[in-house]
């Protein structure tokens, strides 16, 4: 029995060594597992704030966007504000024009009118001289 003792005695130590190393293996990797598991919650942690980061980011291009959504709608009714009294400027003037037509043509009709006015008047002036 002492002989198959001594037989196993190194099978078994060597068996005993090798699960010793597995178990050392083992535990090497659940630290390098654990390591890497808080490596990567740090990682989500810090992409988590950069999503929240661009999430605010985002927010804040949406408020500026509705900002110039509000100044664009402003310059548009000024556009529009301009046409309208562009378009009374322009009826202004057309209406200016035809008035500085009119007196133009009144002036011509008073000048013409004048004419003959001084015209009856000297001829009547002329019966009245020739009547003396």
């Amino acid at each position: 029995m002492d002989e198959n003792k001594q037989q196993w005695s190194p099978v078994g130590l060597e068996r005993f060594s090798q699960l010793e190393d597995k178990i050392f293996q083992t535990v090497e990797g659940i630290k390098a597992s654990r390591g890497e598991a808080e490596a990567l919650r740090g990682e989500n942690s810090r992409l988590n704030e950069q999503i929240n980061e661009k999430n605010r980011e985002s927010d804040g291009l949406r408020e500026e966007i509705e900002r110039l959504k509000q100044v664009a709608e402003g310059f548009e009714r000024q556009r529009e504000e301009n046409d309208n009294l562009r378009r009374q400027i322009d009826t202004m003037r057309q209406t200016e024009t035809e008035m500085l037509d009119q007196m133009a043509q009144f002036e011509k009709d008073r000048e013409e009118l004048r004419t003959r006015v001084e015209k009856s008047l000297a001829l009547m002036e002329s019966l009245n001289e020739s009547q003396n």
